[in-house]
């Protein structure tokens, strides 16, 4: 499986991951002061899990999941 781990999660679980065998990529070795949006963008486009404890993931990956649902012709939730 493919995972991203986003800063605020502890580098065992990345390390864990991998010893495992799973693709893992740390958003800390990329750029830690990455915004919530770049990295939802960046796990979209490489078809990856967000490992985070990061609260406002839920919330924005809800509010963004319905506008892209949106944009692609689906009708918007009830």
């Amino acid at each position: 499986m493919k995972f991203l781990v986003d800063v605020n999660a502890s580098g065992a679980v990345a390390r864990w991951l991998v010893g495992r065998g799973h693709d893992v990529v740390q958003v800390a070795e990329k750029d830690p002061r990455m915004r919530d949006e770049e990295i939802l963008s960046w796990a979209i486009n490489e078809q990856r899990i967000i490992v985070t404890t990061d609260q406002d993931f839920e919330e924005m990956i809800w509010r963004e999941g319905s506008l892209w649902r949106l944009a692609a012709g689906e009708s918007a939730p009830c």
